[in-house]
């Protein structure tokens, strides 16, 4: 579950040099297309593209309005959008590759822009071990059935209590220990929790007799005042599975809240845990050939 978002006092420190910035932002076409490990959305895991892929369409799905000028013509769309994710993990250039109109290309833009307001940090792609600029591409399907929704650059959605729960905020949720910005808050929280998953799971009898193999993936919430709530499967594989990850996910110690103008709030996050039996018999027959 990603890990970033303005984290680092020293980011910050470096974002007031808009001139720098600027002009040390990669072209669009000077982006690599592939990678040896792909960018991942703040808390996913590169190689689980499935959770950078669902955490960018629910950004997209919490932040996207129909335009006046769709709404007038009755009609919807898709647009085609790439956009840099740097060697810093923060979101370069945005460009709208195919645009049918009607502000549906705009508006798409607007949305993925957001990533940038909102200092949304990327774990960033490497080929041969070194950070590099990546070109991503990504499809913003319009609906003239889509509900209108509030463009305030921060994704809330009511919890069962009343109070607020964010997928996004200005300072996002650290793992325990993952305090001093000189050990990189973001690349702690990942570890620490990755961590914490390989040490305390253990594959469910079930799921190891019946062979069943693949990725559960969770979702929890980070409430204001650290501790691990509202744990759920959103995508599961049955068999004890499930029930292993929300087990240890309860297992996890309380972390730093997330906050929001200057506040801490609740925040949603989202992980999968990938089930992959063990390859003992496999080895021990081709050692024995």
């Amino acid at each position: 579950m990603k890990l970033s978002q303005t984290f680092f006092t020293a980011l910050s420190f470096c974002l007031c040099l808009a001139p720098s910035v600027l002009s040390a932002q990669t072209p669009i076409d000077e982006a690599v297309r592939r990678a040896d490990v792909p960018p991942a959305w703040p808390h996913c895991d590169p190689m689980m593209t499935d959770c950078t892929k669902a955490r960018v369409a629910d950004f997209i799905a919490a932040n996207i309005q129909v335009p006046p000028e769709a709404k007038a013509e009755n009609a919807g769309g898709l647009v085609m959008m790439e956009f840099v994710v740097e060697k810093n993990g923060m979101v370069g250039e945005v460009k709208a590759v195919h645009d049918p109109g009607l502000g549906l290309g705009a508006e798409a833009t607007r949305v993925i822009e957001l990533m940038k307001s909102q200092k949304i940090k990327w774990t960033p792609a490497r080929v041969d071990g070194k950070k590099v600029a990546y070109r991503y591409t990504v499809p913003v399907s319009f609906s003239l059935t889509m509900p209108e929704k509030p463009t305030s650059g921060t994704t809330a959605a009511p919890a069962v209590d009343g109070t607020n729960v964010y997928d996004i905020a200005e300072e996002m949720p650290r793992y325990a220990g993952c305090d001093k910005p000189e050990d990189g808050p973001d690349e702690c929280t990942f570890s620490k929790m990755v961590s914490h998953i390989k040490t305390n799971l253990k594959y469910p009898e079930d799921a190891m007799k019946n062979q069943i193999e693949g990725q559960v993936v969770a979702t929890f919430v980070v409430d204001t005042s650290g501790q691990v709530t509202q744990t759920t499967i959103k995508s599961g594989l049955g068999h004890g599975c499930d029930e292993e990850v929300l087990r240890v996910l309860a297992l996890m110690p309380a972390w730093t809240p997330g906050m929001q103008g200057g506040k801490p709030v609740n925040i949603r996050m989202t992980i999968p845990v990938m089930f992959q039996l063990p390859k003992v018999k496999e080895e021990e027959e081709k050692g024995e050939k």
